[in-house]
């Protein structure tokens, strides 16, 4: 049987990956919000996310997160889908070059190995998440 998120979340050191010093919520607790049926609490859960991993940079926590955040946009609710693409268009702009750290090469890596998940996305009755998988593909 496969493990549920909570679980998952659990086997990652999270300590050794920096976030933003003006979030002040944990990011496990963040994913495990996010993936609420509930959507007002996935839809606060993005912002802290947000605030987390892109407040002024985009952070190494943004690496480890990422899995978690495939598995979840697959499962949310279209508004907050569109939100955890807009995360993925931030993660798009770490440098793409030989000064990138390994951490953003990883995650470059990731973003590029769910080109087809996007593309499915890209055909979203919703025009704002087929309009930031578009944007994302062509970023990718």
């Amino acid at each position: 049987m496969a493990d549920s998120l909570w679980m998952r979340l659990r086997e990652v050191r999270w300590e050794k990956y920096k976030v933003s010093p003006a979030s002040k919520k944990l990011v496990p607790k963040i994913l495990e919000n996010l993936a609420s049926r509930k959507e007002a609490r996935a839809m606060k859960a993005s912002h802290d996310l947000w605030v987390a991993l892109c407040s002024g940079e985009i952070y190494p926590a943004a690496e480890p997160c990422f899995p978690f955040l495939i598995e979840i946009l697959g499962i949310s609710q279209v508004s907050v889908q569109g939100e955890i693409l807009d995360l993925f268009l931030k993660f798009a702009q770490v440098p793409n070059d030989e000064s990138a750290e390994e951490w953003q090469k990883l995650l470059r890596m990731m973003l590029s190995k769910e080109h087809r998940f996007f593309t499915k996305l890209r055909h979203s009755r919703d025009e704002i998440v087929a309009g930031r998988a578009e944007r994302l593909l062509d970023i990718i």
